[in-house]
């Protein structure tokens, strides 16, 4: 139990440092198009995958990257 319940806190803790703006989009996504057909699931998909690109996260993620590479970014989510 101890160590599930640690591997668990950590792993939360990893997402929460993520870009949450982006974690949203997706599970809007998810909840969206989980029960529509496949070609209204893309459609959705695309929809929101244009989204992510127009919030903070996305422009600091991107900058981060360039310029540390991965895994350095500290997101706003926004």
């Amino acid at each position: 139990g101890d160590v599930l319940h640690e591997r668990a806190h950590a792993l939360a803790a990893e997402v929460a440092r993520g870009a949450l703006a982006a974690h949203a989009l997706v599970k809007q996504a998810v909840d969206r198009g989980a029960d529509v057909p496949l070609h209204e699931g893309l459609a959705i998909e695309r929809e929101l995958f244009v989204e992510v690109f127009g919030t903070e996260d996305s422009r600091i993620g991107v900058a981060s990257f360039l310029e540390h590479g991965p895994g350095a970014a500290a997101f706003t989510g926004r």
